[in-house]
């Protein structure tokens, strides 16, 4: 990370965020947090090892309980000041920030929809009380993401003592080191009763759980999104959420709740944000010797650093547009609820072009992992495209709609 790397405040700048004290308590708490990140994030991309003492600050600033609700302990941030907390954070590091937002948004779900009351509450307490994580544990190597449809691999039965076992491979379960409950889906295999799906919240310490270091890929390296390993894993009945017949969508998603779409938007665009930064100060700074003056003087790089701009604030107006229209028009949500996953693969592309358009400007020394980070970020950017839902689903259903609603 080069020296003149600090938070930024162009939030205010592209969104005019934060508007309120609570909004600047809250990104106060995550800036000096994105740093620290940033400091640490070489060393971790290098040999694709999990922050875990990024997890340790978070839990420390009270963080991984942003968006319990404030009844239980929590923050009770919505998905407007959510949002602004992951940028900042996805500022300094993408990988940390994928996996508390998975967390936060799995929690945000949960409290909005009011999903599987007889179980929040006590999950609560121990997110705020001893700083536990969770995130859902569902692709698997042949079904790929669930939301495509299909039945699991993994397996859950019966047994008669009236607890579960469970079998099976999840890969992709961003944060698996740092998590203490995973969110399986599993079929269920009972005597006599036709295949149907169950949720099930499974601690990391069950017997026959294991985390399997897989994870070795171009972008967000330290995610720690290794395969969770079921070899006959025993729960109790109550780990059991819900089930539902094949086909039926996950109570999550069902509720329709922009939660995924606008921390995918926040991480990505933060990560945009970083890129311009850096592209930004050696455009100020590089003099070279035939030139005599700084590039950014340059009417080619002028014009980069336009269209970074441009992108910039088309994300965030988008980004925090929607957000701030969920929180403050509940009337408007039927609506809205058809933009979130045009608005993920918009702020996705944009970063995409972004990280692309500061390469281009800082030349060779944008390839260097030391002393810029802008390698990196181009790689992390990337993975946006990959997240789902894809580009393809999300444009394909937006036409669909449109031609319906002719």
């Amino acid at each position: 990370m080069t020296e003149h790397d600090s938070a930024p405040d162009t939030i205010q700048r592209y969104a005019g965020y934060p508007r309120s004290e609570r909004q600047r308590r809250l990104l106060a708490l995550a800036a000096p947090l994105a740093e620290r990140f940033a400091a640490r994030a070489l060393a971790h991309d290098a040999d694709a090892s999990f922050p875990l003492e990024n997890i340790a600050d978070l839990r420390e600033s009270g963080l991984l309980a942003l968006t319990v609700p404030e009844t239980y302990g929590g923050l009770g941030a919505n998905e407007l000041e959510h949002t602004l907390v992951i940028e900042r954070l996805a500022w300094g590091d993408a990988s940390t920030a994928l996996a508390l937002g998975m967390h936060l948004s799995n929690i945000g779900q949960m409290a909005e929809g009011g999903l599987w009351p007889e179980r929040f509450p006590a999950l609560c307490r121990e997110i705020v009380e001893d700083g536990a994580m969770l995130n859902a544990a569902q692709a698997e190597p042949e079904l790929g993401s669930p939301s495509h449809g299909g039945v699991p691999a993994t397996t859950a039965q019966p047994d008669p003592a009236g607890d579960w076992r469970i079998t099976g491979r999840k890969i992709y379960t961003t944060g698996a080191p740092a998590l203490r409950y995973f969110l399986v889906l599993a079929a269920l295999d009972e005597p006599g009763e036709p295949v149907r799906l169950g949720s099930f919240l499974v601690p990391s310490d069950a017997l026959g759980l294991r985390i399997e270091k897989t994870w070795d890929a171009m972008a967000l390296r330290a995610s720690g999104s290794d395969d969770l390993v079921l070899e006959d894993a025993r729960v109790g009945a109550d780990a059991l959420l819900d089930v539902r017949p094949v086909g039926a969508p996950d109570p999550r998603a069902a509720l329709g709740l922009p939660w995924g779409a606008l921390t995918l938007g926040a991480i990505y665009t933060g990560v945009a944000l970083a890129a311009r930064d850096e592209a930004v100060h050696f455009a100020a700074t590089r003099i070279p010797t035939a030139l005599g003056k700084p590039i950014g003087e340059l009417p080619t790089v002028r014009q980069k650093l336009g269209e970074i701009e441009a992108l910039l604030l088309a994300s965030h107006r988008l980004l925090y547009g929607l957000a701030a229209d969920w929180v403050e028009t509940p009337e408007l949500r039927p609506v809205l609820r058809a933009q979130g996953g045009l608005v993920k693969s918009i702020t996705t592309n944009n970063a995409v072009r972004v990280t692309d358009l500061a390469l281009r400007i800082t030349g060779g020394a944008g390839l260097q992992r030391e002393p810029m980070r802008l390698e990196r970020l181009f790689r992390d950017a990337r993975a946006g495209l990959i997240n789902a839902p894809p580009d393809d689903t999300t444009l394909q259903n937006a036409g669909r709609a449109a031609v319906e609603g002719r």
